[in-house]
């Protein structure tokens, strides 16, 4: 799978309003390195956050990754 279609199956899930860590995204996406995917993304002006997590079962601590809203500003 290229590196452009990591990037699109991440943002059409992102866009559903879900968000994506690494570990989620290896598992679902087989993407190793989610980081460069959210990088390309951000390039092409996608507005992306990122929430820290912490996970119970392993103690592993990263961020999870969500398309962030642009609010529109209405004429008045």
């Amino acid at each position: 799978m290229t590196a452009v279609n990591q990037a699109t199956k991440v943002l059409n899930f992102l866009e559903k309003g879900n968000s994506l860590t690494s570990k989620q995204a290896m598992s679902r996406f087989k993407i190793k390195n989610l980081r460069a995917r959210i990088a390309e993304l951000r390039e092409d002006g996608y507005n992306i956050g990122t929430t820290p997590v912490t996970f119970k079962d392993t103690g592993y601590q990263g961020v999870a990754y969500n398309l962030v809203k642009r609010t529109s500003k209405r004429a008045r």
